[in-house]
């Protein structure tokens, strides 16, 4: 269920970026030829006005058609001037551009929505989260999912009491009563001190958390919020961008749509605020890869049209195919990346986020 979920917001994300295209294409007096919520072949069609409307076999996305969008495409007599190519380059770039403008602005949305209304309210419990290496916990044999019970016999359901406990004790060896797969054990620890801070006890193990809600802000900070994560967001992905060409790890870290898919199913666990954060940031980043001036991206086909009033006279086809032709295989080949480093961690440590 959470992955159908997780397809259907996908989806919409796509939808919403060929309505962006749909709309701003009508408004400039082209004519929109299908819209379709899904790919073709359609299931269901209908044909209302000059537009036919269906759902997609392909269950993902939208797909709109206009007229005219090569110039070697056939054009009914008498509507040759409501062809894309027949309009004035900034009506074919502002149609173009539609489409990422649409997921920027749901982005936005959806960061404001989060702050204003979604925000999650976590509450720390008493379970073992992680243990970090070369401390205390390690040495003593901690291990995630444990349930601290108590510590040198002063016992507590409260996550921070348990904290400050730890806190006060640095440098010091501490009796550990810990609950382990319904048994209790007994273990002894030595808790060391924070880095910088001698007078910190340090253990090195962090703290579940627990969904208790939601929380809210008023909502002149929540879209303060929104913007900063759009700048931020944006930011990060054009440096992870550069990072792909740079850095093994980065391209370790690339996921096909199989890990998307799988990565956003899981944040619903997290609670629905969580998910619709992360579907903004889904949204963000379609927006800023469909931008990137490469063929058969909206960003090429803008390029490209920027380069022809430059140039006044028409690109030639073999040109654009071959430019193209570099494009998808610059994108097969990431693709390709994602997918392996999606099947290792299916075969390894999977999908699965913590909050």
């Amino acid at each position: 269920m959470l992955i159908f979920i997780s397809i259907v917001g996908i989806g919409l994300l796509i939808l919403v970026h060929e309505a962006g295209h749909f709309i701003v294409a009508r408004l400039c007096g082209m004519k929109a030829e299908k819209f379709y919520l899904g790919f073709p072949p359609a299931v269901i069609k209908k044909k209302m006005g000059e537009t036919e409307y269906g759902v997609g076999f392909i269950p993902l996305g939208g797909y709109v058609k206009i007229m005219g969008m090569s110039r070697e495409e056939e054009v009914p007599e008498g509507e040759e001037g409501r062809a894309y190519y027949s309009q004035p380059v900034w009506q074919r770039v502002l149609t173009i551009a539609a489409g990422p403008a649409m997921n920027v602005l749901l982005a936005l949305l959806l960061f404001f929505a989060f702050y204003w209304v979604a925000e999650p309210d976590y509450r720390a419990n008493t379970t073992i989260h992680s243990v970090q290496s070369g401390t205390g916990a390690q040495a003593a044999g901690l291990q995630p999912d444990d349930r601290l019970l108590a510590i040198d016999g002063v016992s507590s359901n409260n996550a921070e009491t348990l904290r400050s406990l730890l806190r006060s004790k640095p440098d010091q060896p501490v009796t550990l009563t810990v609950e382990r797969n319904g048994q209790t054990l007994t273990v002894t620890a030595n808790v060391g001190h924070a880095p910088g801070d001698p007078s910190q006890g340090f253990l090195g193990i962090a703290f579940g958390a627990d969904l208790v809600g939601t929380k809210s802000m008023p909502i002149g900070d929540a879209a303060k919020n929104a913007f900063m994560d759009l700048g931020s967001i944006t930011k990060e992905v054009f440096v992870a961008i550069k990072n792909l060409f740079v850095s093994q790890q980065s391209r370790s870290e690339l996921s096909s749509p199989i890990g998307i898919v799988a990565i956003s199913s899981q944040t619903i666990k997290l609670g629905w605020g969580v998910y619709i954060r992360v579907l903004g940031f889904i949204s963000l980043q379609l927006a800023i890869f469909n931008l990137l001036p490469l063929l058969p991206l909206d960003g090429g086909h803008v390029l490209f049209n920027v380069l022809e009033k430059i140039k006044g006279s028409p690109i030639k086809k073999e040109t654009f195919e071959r430019v193209s032709v570099v494009g998808l295989g610059l994108f097969a080949i990431l693709f390709i990346m994602g997918l392996v480093n999606d099947i290792q961690r299916l075969l390894g440590p999977g999908f699965g986020i913590g909050p």
